[in-house]
């Protein structure tokens, strides 16, 4: 794991190559978090449904795992993203697995796609009002049951449908351009974020370093609301930060992991890049080497 300064660097390193790519999902922007839920406007999405809404928790049941869950509206369907610390799906993987809401089976044929420590999958519309009487999403694998707990989701939604139908804020005035042929790419702040958000998330799995379930849960979260515009991408970050070399702190850098880690839960993924973009790097004698790593 490199230091602040050195991460930020490379992540704007990586930028104009990320840029190249095709990309399909907008950046997201915060609206209000209610009751536990935070929810999140998608900026340039002008469907009906721009907004998501996230609860991240850590279960105490379960050795304080992170655990979160994703929702949305989709036109006539429903997008759910489950997020559980102990999972390890392969990119991609298909899934199939029994859906319950409390005790109450919900007999929809649907497929769960994996991808690392997450789960998602489409559901039509029509479970929305199981999910408000519901207090937990069960999925009844043959070995064992994966529960989430969804407390308060009424309100979670109702301030997602607000997010809905709130006019977005009108953009600066700008010199007339042609039309663009999709939605706009995230911004070089929230792909920093993520860059940094990949290489926190292999420490915390790889590495002996402390931290709190509210931790691990805050990053899964953070990271399930990137994924989704960042799928275009995900490779390449990956493959960039593999070949710019992975360590585990050393014990001097500890202090400088969890900096990272609390700016990286606590902050947007835009004030935790400005955050970093105010920070001076570390001055260095003639003989510290130049490629120093946590």
């Amino acid at each position: 794991m490199r230091t602040l300064p050195t991460l930020a660097v490379l992540a704007a390193g990586l930028l104009p190559g990320l840029f190249a790519q095709p990309v399909s999902a907008a950046e997201r922007q915060p609206f209000e978090v209610v009751k536990g839920w935070e929810v999140e406007r998608t900026v340039g999405d002008t469907s009906a449904n721009p907004c998501i809404m996230t609860h991240a928790y850590e279960d105490k049941d379960d050795n304080n795992a992170a655990n979160a869950v994703v929702f949305a509206l989709r036109d006539s369907t429903a997008v759910m993203v489950l997020v559980y610390q102990g999972w390890d799906f392969d990119k991609e993987q298909s899934v199939k697995v029994p859906l319950f809401l409390d005790k109450k089976p919900i007999k929809v044929k649907t497929t769960w796609i994996g991808d690392g420590k997450t789960l998602r999958t489409q559901l039509p519309d029509s479970v929305v009002p199981d999910l408000l009487a519901a207090k937990t999403v069960i999925l009844r694998f043959e070995d064992s049951d994966a529960d989430f707990r969804i407390p308060d989701f009424a309100a979670g939604y109702e301030s997602l449908r607000r997010c809905d139908t709130t006019p977005a804020k009108p953009a600066a005035v700008a010199a007339p351009q042609a039309a663009p042929v999709g939605p706009p790419a995230p911004s070089q702040q929230r792909i920093a974020a993520y860059v940094i958000g990949v290489s926190v998330q292999r420490v915390l799995k790889d590495c002996d370093v402390p931290s709190t379930g509210k931790q691990r849960a805050g990053v899964e979260a953070r990271m399930a609301a990137l994924q989704p515009e960042m799928a275009p991408l995900e490779a390449q970050v990956r493959s960039e930060l593999k070949r710019n070399g992975e360590s585990c702190p050393a014990a001097d850098k500890q202090a400088d992991f969890q900096e990272i880690l609390r700016k990286f839960v606590e902050l947007s993924p835009e004030d935790l890049v400005a955050a970093l973009e105010k920070q001076p790097a570390p001055e260095k004698s003639p003989n510290t080497p130049s490629d120093s790593k946590l």
